[in-house]
Order: structure tokens, then C-alpha cells, then sequence
């Protein structure tokens, strides 16, 4: 049965004047933003302090804290050296479902090295990994989640990384993720597994430092309010001549604020990340960040946010590297810039259907055919496959 396009296009026209109202209403309120930014900038001293006030009374935070650099400037495209390395990895999964003949799940993760400089083509390494069936229960005896299957997915990416590091890699290496550097997680995945996992990756980063390894999380059109976050306390704690938006109904993400003032190539200024939650580990990843304008194209501004470990942002030349890097990489795919060698690592770990269903099969044809625990779809999912 096809859609009733009729039913959708008598309110096609009401949502997209609900669309452009609000679209106005978020530009009215970043002009707004926009000065309350300006006055912020013109005394970073004063906003790291209202910040710091903020952290002590705060249960919960997420905001972006200036760092060294000049709140109000963009910096320039740096050059590469001759020879190094870029390491990208991603990853997909296959999540547990009641509804299939068997229940398994299943991580796939895609690996590119390119040795710029070496004249040698890119490698590529794949890793499957099929999880145990303990694995995929969890302690009351349900089947884990699609958020449990991730976390599993972003530690095994992060152990690969470490595990790839060896002499042969032309230095300096960067190597990158797609998506935040530090693991956030939903309701149901906090406490002591959230807390074990944060430790691992702050241990692993403490490797890649001592080894001297560049690391980089890419998050293409991210919609994070980091930057609103900051200025609401400016608002709040500081001597702002604008009052807190406390309750706000609309949150203005960081892009809208800088499109304006990061031309193509260019990056806005180091900025780290604050947040807070009850009962985080003492020892964390410490993150900065910088959004960097990957367009090519200075009336469409297309802006990616850099995670970055908080230690390099005390190596200007390290930033200034992991600044040319992405933004080259990502202008291979030209028409629409994204780093090239992690849309590659995408595209090897990618699990397509019909991989999944010959992944089912091959599990199903090790079960006895009397098996109670195999062959036997929902009728639900059964019917939703019928031509």
C-alpha cells in the first residue's frame, strides 16, 4: 500500500509555514546571540570565571569554555609535511531482535592507513566480530540494546586504533573517528558501564599521548548548542548588559552563531568542553574542540566540529596539522566535503541487509533442526517481508 500523498499534501503547506516561522525565529535569535557573543569575547577572562562559577553550583553542564586563542578570530589553513599518516576507522553493528528466526548481534569495523608521502596505495582491514550469547544479554535476562550494541562498537574502534599504532607508521600520525571523542550515553547505559568505559578511553588516550599520536573526532552538520550553553552563563553569572534566557525555547546551535565568521579553510578558536553529570569518573578525557569551515565555496559555509584531546591544543603545530588534514581530505569529495578516507572507512564496514540475513542463515545451519532456540520469525516480521 502506498502512501496517501493526498492526506500529506493538505498539510504539506501548514508544516512549511510552521518550518519558515521557525526558521525566522532562529535567526531573529541569533542576531541576539551574536552581540551577547561579541560581549562575551571582550573579556574571556571574566567568562572563564563565570564559567567556573557555574561548574561549583551546577549539577549538570554542557558548554563550551574559551581557551588561549582570540574568541573573535578565525585561523588560517596551515600546510602538511611531506610524510605522515592518516588513520581512519568506523563501524556498524547488527543489533539483537526478538522478531528474527535468531537473536545475535554484531559489530563490523572498517580500518583505511594511508602513508601520505610513501607513494604506497591506501591499506584496508576489516574486523567482524560476532558477540558470545552472554554478551547479548544483559543481567535481567533481556536482549541489550541498540545502545549497549554502540558502546561495545565505539571501545573495539578505539582498542583497534591503539593496537594499529606500530613504528611503521610515518609520523606524526593522526588517526580519527567519526563522531565525539569522549562517550556519551543515554538514561539506560550510565553508572558503573558508563564510568568503566570513560576510564578505558581516558587510558588509551594517555597512550596515544605518550606515543605522540594525534587523534581527532569528526562530526559533520553537528547541531551541539555548546557555544548558547556558554553564553547563558555568561548571562547568568557574569555582568552581562543582556538577562538570562533561562527556559529558552529555541537552542541556537554553534553553527548558525560562526558561519558568518570562518571563511572556507579556515577554523574558529580552541574552545574545551565542559560536562558535567552526577557520578562521572575522576579520570575522563579531557576534550577540546574548534569548528573548521570545510567548504570550498565562501557563500555556502559548511561547518564540522573537531574534537580533539585537550593535551594537543597545548601544541599549536599539532592543531595546525589536524586543521589541513581534515580539511584536504575532505576536499576529494568536493561536491559535498567530508573527509574522504573516513567515508571510505564507512563504506567497508557498512552490514547491508542481505549480509545480515546470510549471517542469520550461516548461525541457523549450526543449530539442530529441532532447536527451540532457532527458525522461527515473529509472524509480525514475517508478513513485513512479504512481496
Amino acid at each position: 500500500m502506498p502512501l496517501n500523498y493526498a492526506s500529506v499534501d493538505q498539510n504539506a503547506s501548514r508544516y512549511a509555514e510552521q518550518a519558515n516561522n521557525w526558521l525566522a525565529e532562529s535567526r531573529k535569535a541569533t542576531g541576539k546571540l551574536r552581540s551577547l557573543f561579541e560581549e562575551a569575547c571582550l573579556d574571556t577572562e571574566g567568562l572563564k570565571k563565570t564559567i567556573e562559577q557555574a561548574r561549583q553550583s551546577k549539577p549538570k553542564l554542557y558548554l563550551a569554555k574559551p581557551l588561549h586563542e582570540d574568541l573573535l578570530q578565525s585561523y588560517p589553513l596551515g600546510g602538511l609535511p611531506e610524510s605522515y599518516t592518516l588513520l581512519t576507522v568506523d563501524g556498524s553493528q547488527i543489533v539483537p531482535s526478538r522478531h528474527r528466526s535468531l537473536q545475535f548481534g554484531l559489530i563490523n569495523i572498517g580500518m583505511l592507513t594511508v602513508r601520505f608521502g610513501s607513494g604506497e596505495p591506501p591499506a584496508t582491514k576489516l574486523v567482524t566480530e560476532l558477540l558470545s550469547y552472554e554478551e547479548i544479554l544483559r543481567d535481567d535476562g533481556n536482549l541489550i540494546s541498540e545502545e549497549d550494541i554502540t558502546l561495545i562498537r565505539d571501545m573495539t574502534e578505539r582498542t583497534l586504533i591503539a593496537n594499529e599504532i606500530s613504528p611503521s607508521l610515518p609520523r606524526p600520525v593522526l588517526t580519527v573517528t567519526d563522531g565525539p571523542l569522549d562517550l556519551f550515553f543515554p538514561s539506560d547505559i550510565q553508572g558503573k558501564k558508563a564510568q568503566a568505559a570513560q576510564r578505558e578511553v581516558f587510558e588509551i588516550d594517555q597512550y596515544m599521548e605518550r606515543e605522540g599520536i594525534l587523534s581527532a573526532g569528526y562530526i559533520d552538520k553537528p547541531g551541539s548548542s555548546m557555544l548558547h550553553n556558554m553564553l547563558e552563563v555568561f548571562a547568568e553569572f557574569g555582568e552581562s548588559t543582556m538577562p538570562s534566557q533561562q527556559n529558552r525555547k529555541l537552542s541556537i546551535s554553534d553553527r548558525l552563531l560562526l558561519a558568518d565568521r570562518i571563511l572556507p579553510g579556515e577554523r574558529s578558536a580552541l574552545f574545551e568542553i565542559i560536562s558535567k553529570r552526577p557520578s562521572e569518573p575522576a579520570d575522563r578525557l579531557r576534550v577540546a574542540f574548534f569548528y573548521l569551515n570545510v567548504s570550498n565555496a565562501a557563500e555556502h559555509p559548511w561547518l564540522a566540529r573537531v574534537e580533539i584531546p585537550f593535551w594537543l591544543t597545548q601544541h599549536p603545530e599539532l592543531v595546525s596539522l589536524v586543521h589541513a588534514a581534515l580539511y584536504y581530505d575532505a576536499q576529494v569529495l568536493d561536491s559535498h566535503p567530508y573527509p574522504y578516507s573516513l567515508h571510505r572507512a564507512h563504506e567497508l564496514a557498512v552490514v547491508r541487509q542481505a549480509e545480515y540475513e546470510e549471517i542469520e542463515n550461516l548461525l541457523l545451519s549450526r543449530f539442530p533442526a529441532d532447536s527451540q532456540l532457532s527458525g522461527y520469525r515473529s509472524n509480525k516480521d514475517y508478513l513485513k517481508g512479504l512481496k
